[in-house]
């Protein structure tokens, strides 16, 4: 009787695996084509570069000065779009001339704001900003406010703007992460404005806007902010800009400041 047959090894011999690293079926074959893995190992980094490349050569115009302060309305002095506060209405008075102010907001928008604040009353005391003082006056009759805000627009520095029959000035985040008295030209700026007879109930003058600009363009030069140097404040070097402009009223008429 001849011996029995070894039993049947039911296992299934799978072919030798691929020894480059790339997925493969069960047969052995690639999952995908080699050519076709090498090919876009070698594609794909050189479509990111041409997509980046092609991003960074779009033609982008350059806001001008006179943009980059655009008129509001009857409600908003600079059209700033939206603009995110903190939620809270906690207050504190104004410094020196502006006691009469209240300063909303966490401490450190506070803090920034007096410090803006301090350094137009160190203006005013030098006899040289009439206007400002005037704006400054108008500002406490109307029970002013004064807070720091995240714009949609962000080119814009500053606006203000009627809340409650009180005039809130506010003035860029940003200067909460520098040395707050570069919001001092900014607040100059909307004090400016602010003298406007017509405002608010109509969108401000393009003579108290150049107004505003040369009160802007004194004060930066009286707080030493150089217009050369990149880091002065925006405004510091846009109102040079626009002054330097060959027809400064027409820029502000074009974005829309009343004739």
């Amino acid at each position: 009787m001849s011996p029995a047959p070894p039993p049947a090894d039911d296992r299934t011999t799978l072919p030798p695996m691929r020894d480059d690293g790339l997925p493969t079926l069960p047969t052995g074959e690639p999952v995908l084509q080699r050519w076709f893995v090498l090919a876009m190992i070698v594609l794909v980094p050189v479509a990111i570069a041409v997509t980046v490349w092609g991003f960074l050569s779009i033609d982008r115009d350059e806001l001008s000065a006179a943009e980059r302060r655009p008129a509001g309305d009857g409600e908003v002095t600079i059209e700033r779009g939206q603009a995110d506060v903190a939620d809270t209405r906690d207050a504190d008075p104004g410094p020196g001339c502006a006691q009469g102010i209240r300063l909303i907001g966490d401490p450190g928008s506070q803090a920034a704001a007096r410090r803006a604040t301090e350094g137009v009353c160190e203006l005013i005391a030098t006899g040289d900003f009439p206007e400002v003082r005037e704006g400054l006056v108008e500002w406490l009759a109307a029970q002013g406010q004064v807070r720091i805000a995240t714009f949609e627009l962000a080119g814009v520095e500053s606006s203000a703007r009627v809340d409650d029959d009180r005039i809130m000035i506010e003035l860029n985040a940003k200067f909460q992460f520098e040395d707050a008295v570069a919001a001092t030209p900014a607040l100059v700026h909307q004090l400016v404005l602010l003298t406007d007879p017509d405002w608010p109930g109509r969108t401000v003058a393009v003579d108290t806007e150049l107004a505003a600009a040369r009160a802007q363009h004194e004060a930066c030069r009286q707080l030493g902010f150089d217009a050369e140097d990149e880091g002065s404040p925006r405004g510091c070097r846009d109102v040079v800009a626009l002054l330097e402009d060959p027809d400064p009223r027409a820029a502000l008429l074009e974005v829309g400041f009343r004739g």
